[in-house]
């Protein structure tokens, strides 16, 4: 198709405005958050992260819940730190830690192969496969290297043969492994108290603390497991575990590696709905950034690799995708796609974006956690009902045998048994974004750029994520394995219908779909050979979130408190993020003693205002269907603001790492700050993505007309000193985004000379601490 011109731009609807000015309404919070920062550092301040006389919260404090209000107040007392989890940081002997240098297994080795073996008969391309005779040594990705010797271990060398995150006994073959080990230092290991109180990564000769993750090499510098952690009073003489994970899905299984390798007595139990229920299958450099942040905070190395992709097992790559762009596709009922309302952003990640299969995700994300020290129960049967109060709980599992924890974190998803726990009131609240979502795996979908030619700028629409939106809704592509644009191709495929809009025709939600696309020419096309090898599920109303979620004992995350769309990341990100805050108010926890309610408030209200920005997020996104030029603008915020995000979280990242000296180095990232940022960002994103919210609030009560929206945010973006020129976000004609290396050398030109110092320092290497300017 010809390339459409440079100089078009739609109209906007309603009155004419002058062009100096459409711009200005509502412009006020965005320009206000900018004033109030200068654009360096203030002279002869000393930055507040590093005032001399600070002192950390002290561990399992309790604090109020509204220690982490959007207000962007301090975080609660109670918030946990590495001071009160330093032990929680080092993970088990030497030869448990999958180390990212030249002597890692090469499943975690950038660029590298996976040592797991492929398990024999296992088709590529089969949906639902899972994981049925994992051995010990495919568990999590092959034997460990023998390069260096182990921290505080005499018999290094007979170590390290065995396999990665074993104990001092076997585990039993089987799907899991069968009973993890025992809790307790490894064989060998005479020192695990004295290892225990030592900093992540710190040398067995001097102490001295050194960041873990990618460079970080083998041998005596190898974080090490700590001794076990008591667990919370128990009555009777049972032998209880510390905690019980409830979910053994991608959310659970990370969990209960990162608890195991902070030496608590953790088990991960299988929920009924674990292989039935749809997840999300993306990521963006934000999601990735937050698995990275997981393996170099709490030292599970193995972790960075589910934010890149290259580092994956070879049976996960084999099955998955690498996602090189996300494109939007306008369509109207009725007629073909125009080729001026396109969108596609190709970004070239450092990481390499994914869209993840996630039975064999799942899978191996199950073998890991048993690998550093998390107990399955033997032949993984689904619990079936949980008795018993704090301290002492029951869990009762299909095959007739019980598990015993002392404390519970609730992550099985729909029908979870802690919510009954929760009172008399209704433990869930429908969201504000209520839509009906349809989702299958389908084989034999036609590639879109047969019919929707992606211009001679874009990249084709299977190379990563497509969403297709319409008036009312989308309908989310998500292409597997590499064969993607063959007829045997597996392609995920998520729709989102505004129920107002699109009312159920049909009790069959396959059916329901077939109507849907019959009234757009090109999607009928692309689906008409499709079948599907995943059966299609259906729910009205689909997203649902709770109200509560602390209780006597337990917590209630993830899948069992919130219920999301799957476009733009939402559910796994959501779930990375939601792990990482649970990690560490759980291993305070431990370390403190105090598991009372009121110790994880502050957990329950982070997670209370990440389902209010998601909602925000999707309800916003929802309004801006209405009208293409409202969505132009919409998916410039979005991906400006996950950009940005992914680089202001790397930044306070490096900047814990880089003092592994002080006690509240991880603080920054304990505290909420509004559009769903929990560490330093510069406030001129929060401004904007609350604008933009409230520019959608009017465009849906009928205030104002989409096109008035639209002009007003790209006015935003054009002037806002925060946004790169060179992104071009504010020309709505410039619907292709490629950053090229020169782009790249040019931004950070712009960046050095023009950008806000806290946007200069997220774009640039330099300072590791922040100015004392945000607070």
């Amino acid at each position: 198709m010809p390339k459409e011109e440079r100089t078009e731009r739609p109209s906007p609807a309603g009155p004419a405005r002058p062009p100096d000015q459409s711009w200005a309404e509502g412009a006020e919070a965005v320009g206000a958050a900018e004033s109030a920062l200068p654009y360096e550092p203030t002279t002869g301040t000393e930055p507040a992260m590093i005032r001399a006389g600070g002192t950390a919260p002290a561990a399992g404090t309790p604090a109020p819940a509204a220690a982490r209000s959007k207000t962007g107040t301090a975080p609660a007392a109670g918030s946990p730190d590495s001071g009160s989890t330093t032990a929680a940081r080092e993970g088990g002997d030497a030869t448990s830690a999958v180390r990212m240098g030249d002597d890692a297994p090469a499943f975690v080795r950038k660029g590298g192969e996976a040592t797991a073996s492929v398990r024999p008969g296992d088709d590529a391309t089969t949906p639902g496969r899972t994981d049925s005779e994992a051995t010990t040594s495919d568990r999590t990705g092959g034997e460990a290297t023998a390069s260096g010797p182990s921290v505080g271990t005499a018999d290094a060398s007979a170590r390290a043969v065995r396999p990665v995150g074993a104990g001092s006994e076997a585990t039993t073959p089987g799907r899991t492994g069968g009973e993890a080990t025992a809790s307790g230092p490894s064989v060998g290991t005479a020192d695990a108290s004295a290892r225990a109180a030592r900093p992540v990564g710190a040398s067995a000769s001097t102490g001295a603390a050194q960041p873990v993750g990618a460079g970080t090499p083998a041998g005596a510098d190898a974080p090490a497991r700590p001794a076990p952690r008591p667990g919370p009073a128990r009555s009777g003489g049972r032998t209880r575990h510390t905690v019980a994970v409830l979910g053994a899905h991608l959310g659970g299984g990370m969990l209960a590696a990162i608890l195991a390798r902070a030496g608590i007595d953790v088990v991960l139990v299988d929920s009924p709905h674990d292989a039935t229920t749809p997840a999300g299958e993306t990521t963006v450099p934000y999601t990735a950034e937050v698995f990275e942040l997981l393996a170099r905070r709490y030292g599970v190395p193995e972790l960075s690799a589910l934010g890149h992709f290259g580092q994956l097992p070879a049976e996960v790559r084999r099955t998955s995708g690498v996602k090189s762009s996300i494109g939007f596709v306008y369509a109207r009922p009725g007629a073909p796609v125009r080729p001026h309302q396109v969108v596609q952003f190709n970004v070239p990640s450092e990481h390499g974006e994914s869209h993840l299969y996630r039975p064999d995700v799942e899978a191996w994300v199950h073998r890991l956690a048993a690998g550093h020290g998390a107990k399955v129960p033997q032949g993984r049967p689904v619990f079936t009902e949980v008795r018993g109060e704090a301290g002492d709980f029951t869990i009762e599992l299909a095959d007739g045998s019980e598990v015993g924890a002392a404390f519970v974190v609730d992550m099985s998803g729909p029908d979870a048994p802690m919510l009954r726990r929760l009172g008399p009131d209704p433990a869930l609240r429908p969201l504000r974004h209520s839509s009906r979502v349809l989702t299958a795996h389908l084989r034999g979908v036609r590639p879109l750029e047969r019919r929707v030619d992606p211009g001679e700028d874009g990249t084709p629409w299977t190379g990563g994520t497509t969403q297709v939106v319409f008036p009312g809704g989308w309908i989310q592509l998500v292409p597997f394995g590499d064969d993607r644009t063959g007829g045997t191709g597996l392609t995920s495929v998520a729709v989102s219908l505004d129920a107002k809009l699109w009312p159920q025709r049909s009790a069959s939600a396959e059916e329901d779909f077939q109507q849907l696309v019959r009234q757009f020419p090109d999607l009928e096309w692309q689906f008409a050979e499709a079948t599907a090898v995943r059966a299609w599920t259906g729910s009205e109303p689909w997203q649902y979130g709770a109200n509560t979620a602390a209780g006597d004992g337990f917590v209630v995350l993830d899948r069992s408190a919130v219920r999301c769309d799957f476009t733009l990341s939402r559910d796994v990100t959501l779930t990375a993020e939601l792990v990482h805050e649970a990690a560490a108010h759980l291993i305070a926890a431990a370390d403190s003693g105090d598991w009372s309610v009121e110790r994880f408030r502050p957990l329950e209200s982070f997670q209370a205002a990440l389902i209010e920005h998601g909602d925000r997020l999707l309800r916003t996104a929802l309004t801006a269907t209405t009208d293409f030029r409202l969505w132009n603008a919409f998916c410039r915020v979005w991906l400006l603001h996950s950009m940005f995000a992914a680089l202001s979280l790397k930044r306070a990242r490096n900047d814990a790492l880089a003092t592994p000296e002080r006690a509240d180095r991880w603080r920054e990232l304990e505290r909420y700050r509004g559009a769903g940022l929990w560490f330093p960002v510069y406030p001129g994103f929060v401004a904007l993505f609350d604008d933009m919210d409230r520019l959608a609030r009017q465009v849906a009560d009928n205030r104002l007309a989409p096109g008035v929206a639209a002009e007003r945010i790209f006015g935003q973006l054009r002037r806002a000193s925060f946004v790169p020129p060179l992104f071009a976000f504010g020309d709505p004609t410039d619907r292709y985004y490629n950053f090229t290396p020169l782009k790249r050398v040019k931004v950070l030109l712009w960046a050095k000379r023009r950008a806000p110092y806290m946007v200069h320092r997220v774009l640039t290497r330099g300072a590791t601490v922040l100015p004392d300017v945000e607070r």
